[in-house]
Parts: structure tokens; C-alpha cells; sequence
């Protein structure tokens, strides 16, 4: 096909994938792979593609050799990559495995009290990614009811539930609490408008899937700093990602705030920070550290480029504009790779330098409310989930308790 770039042969893979009725699965996977593909190839300035390349991008990204060798890759992913190298070669894809992804449809029975279901949800404020993600769920659900021979949302009864809840058991947690969870309030929202006559939902079990239970991973100041000396500050690209990771080390900004800074959100003669966070949409100040400072000053005197862009962080190939957030998570990823810093069961994203920031601040004793407010929390229940990997600072009050 000649040399394509690569978001054309991203573009085209996807049509191409449509045109040969791959799943609806395999085309939201390679959607996915393939959006984080070209946001790993705008870090790496990289524009066409090769299948060392698509490997190479799975390795570092997905450490595709470390899931391999535990028996947990997702084989899809592979797939993904050689359907672009497919694409690239001859034009066109052939789908030579037998995976056949079943298709849930709305039965006639409960199109009615479904459709009215999601417009009420709408009508409320539910986002419309959010409306159809329940849809997946009561899909499965329905598609459960019509092995039993339940045709209408009438006939549904609690025994029915109780089966479907065994049914999906062997899901994960949290996707089994997320189907009960749509199927409770679908049939709630049917017996207050009359397309049932029992009421179920005070029934069902509530699944409950505490996302705390996890401890976050963390990193040490000694690690924190292994990973800032990783770069190279002799280029343009080092002495941007360099004022990038500090800026998130020191301050805990969200890769969203990183790559939306303007260059007025700086106030230079205050030595502040003034940000809307894109999160929550709230304000939020921070005071701009003087090593911080000076290492935003020298991107921007010797490295940042020529541009009509307002972004503090910018492209160093045109076009030049701004990052998007999951620029800065990969290139968080991509030093910490090079650091050589042991990342085996911990996080690697720009997230994880939030994590051990409060973990830092605990450790030097500042007030939760304040470490709250540096991180832009709007409670202080979330910052507590931050600070659950302190084991110290947890078996400290441990031998307070016991005293």
C-alpha cells in the first residue's frame, strides 16, 4: 500500500476491521490499543509504523513479556497490532480465529420499560456513556431472562435474580457489582411505573465493591529521584519531560492539569500556581517551588518551540500544539523503564507520583486536610485512600491503640 502514517493505517485498520465484521469487542479493544498506540508513537516521535515497533509499544506499555510469562496476556492485544501490520501489507483484513462474540439485542418484551428507563436516566442527569454501559448489563440480563423462558418484566421474579446473580459468579467483582447494580435499579424503576407488580429491588442482593480494598502503589523520595536523574536534559524532549515529572513529584497535578497549563496559569512575581482543575472544575493554588520554577524557565527559554499555542508543554514536532493527559502518563511510564526502578505489582503511570507524594507528606507529618487541598480532593475520604500505603504511619497508630 505504499508508506501510510501511522494515524491513517490506525484509520483505516479500524474501517477495515467493520468492513469484516470483526465483534463489537475486538473493535472497542482496538480502539482502545490503537488510541494509546498513537499517544505512545506522538511521545516516541514517531510517525510511521512497523511490527518491531507495535512490539515494542506492547512491551513497554502493556509489559506484554512479564504477562506472557505468568499466563495473563490478553492475546487480543497482539492481535491488534498484527491486524495494523495486516492493514499496512495488503489493504485489507482477514479474520482467520473462530471467536464469535454474541451479540445481546433488547427483546420485544422489554424495549418499552427499557426505552423509558434510559430517557428517565437522561433526564437526570446520567451521562450518556453511562446509560450505555447499564444497557450492556440489562442486555446480559435479558438475555439471561430468555434461557428461562422470562419474556416481559412482569413475570421476573426474585428466584430469577438469584439464578442470574449465580450465573455471572465467576465474573470479576467488580463487574458482578456493577450488572447487580443495574439490573436492581432498572427493576426499581419498573415497579414504580407499572410494568411490574412486585417489588424486587429492596430483595436483591446489594454487591457491594469497596475500590479501597486495594492498597495504592507508592514510590520512595530516593525513587522519585532515580527517576527525575533517568533524564536526559541535554535535548528540547528531556528538558520538557524533566520540567513535566517535577512538576507532578512536587506538586501531585494530575496528568489532565499538566497537559492543560497555560502559561497565564503561572504567576511568576507570586510564585504561584493558579489552575481550574479539569477533574472536578474547581480552583485550585498552589505555591510553585523554586526548582519547579526554574525548570519550567529553562524549558521555556531553551527547548520549548515557536508557537501561537498558549500551553506551558508543548509537541517538539509539529504540528506544535498541546499534550493530551495520556501523553503524560506514557511519558511518566516510559522513564520510569529507563530508571530501571523495580516496578513489578506497582503502577506506572503519572498517577502513582500523587500517590507517593501524599504518602511523602504524610510521612512528614502535615494535617490530612491540608494534603487534601494540595492534592485538589474534594474530601478527605479519597486522600485517605491515598494514604493507606503508609504502613508505618498504620502500625504507628496500631501501637497507639494497643498502649
Amino acid at each position: 500500500m505504499g508508506t501510510l502514517n501511522l494515524q491513517t493505517l490506525v484509520s483505516g485498520t479500524a474501517q477495515a476491521l467493520m468492513e469484516a465484521s470483526a465483534s463489537d469487542h475486538y473493535q472497542r479493544v482496538f480502539k482502545t490499543l490503537s488510541r494509546q498506540l498513537l499517544i505512545y508513537a506522538d511521545i516516541h516521535e514517531a510517525d510511521g509504523f512497523s511490527m518491531d515497533f507495535g512490539l515494542q509499544f506492547l512491551e513497554d506499555h502493556y509489559h506484554m513479556s512479564e504477562k506472557v510469562a505468568v499466563k495473563k496476556w490478553p492475546v487480543i492485544y497482539s492481535r491488534c497490532v498484527n491486524f495494523i501490520s495486516d492493514y499496512q501489507r495488503t489493504g485489507h483484513i482477514v479474520l482467520c480465529f473462530g471467536v464469535t462474540k454474541k451479540v445481546y439485542t433488547i427483546p420485544e418484551g422489554f424495549q418499552e420499560s427499557t426505552g423509558e428507563y434510559l430517557d428517565y436516566r437522561k433526564k437526570i442527569g446520567i451521562s450518556d456513556k453511562t446509560n450505555q454501559l447499564s444497557l450492556l448489563y440489562l442486555e446480559r440480563f435479558f438475555d439471561f431472562l430468555a434461557g428461562e423462558e422470562i419474556h416481559s418484566p412482569g413475570s421476573i421474579t426474585i428466584q430469577h435474580v438469584h439464578r442470574f446473580l449465580k450465573y455471572i459468579g465467576t465474573m470479576e467483582k467488580s463487574s458482578i457489582c456493577a450488572n447487580m447494580r443495574a439490573v436492581r435499579y432498572y427493576l426499581k424503576y419498573c415497579y414504580e411505573n407499572s410494568h411490574m407488580e412486585d417489588e424486587l429491588f429492596s430483595k436483591i442482593p446489594n454487591v457491594h465493591y469497596n475500590r479501597q480494598s486495594r492498597l495504592p502503589s507508592s514510590y520512595t523520595s530516593d525513587e522519585v529521584n532515580t527517576l527525575l536523574k533517568s533524564v536526559d536534559q541535554g535535548n528540547p524532549c528531556g528538558r520538557r519531560d524533566y520540567a513535566i515529572i517535577l512538576l507532578i513529584a512536587r506538586l501531585g497535578l494530575r496528568s489532565s492539569d499538566v497537559a492543560g497549563l497555560r502559561l497565564s496559569d503561572i504567576d511568576w512575581e507570586k510564585e504561584r500556581l493558579h489552575i481550574i482543575q479539569k477533574k472536578t472544575g474547581n480552583p485550585l493554588e498552589l505555591p510553585l517551588p523554586e526548582d519547579v520554577g526554574e525548570a519550567i524557565i529553562r524549558y521555556l527559554k531553551t527547548a520549548r518551540p515557536k508557537t501561537d499555542s498558549d500551553h506551558v508543554f508543548i509537541r517538539q514536532k509539529p504540528p506544535y500544539t498541546g499534550f493530551q493527559p495520556g501523553c503524560v502518563g506514557a511519558l511518566v511510564c516510559r522513564y520510569l523503564q529507563i530508571s530501571g526502578i523495580p516496578t513489578t505489582g506497582r503502577k506506572r503511570g503519572s498517577h502513582i507520583l500523587r500517590h507517593s507524594l501524599a504518602s511523602r507528606l504524610l510521612e512528614h507529618e502535615i494535617p490530612l486536610p491540608v494534603i487534601s487541598e494540595i492534592l485538589g480532593h474534594t474530601s478527605t475520604q479519597t486522600t485517605m485512600t491515598y494514604l493507606r500505603i503508609n504502613i508505618m504511619e498504620l502500625k504507628k497508630c496500631a501501637l497507639e491503640v494497643t498502649v
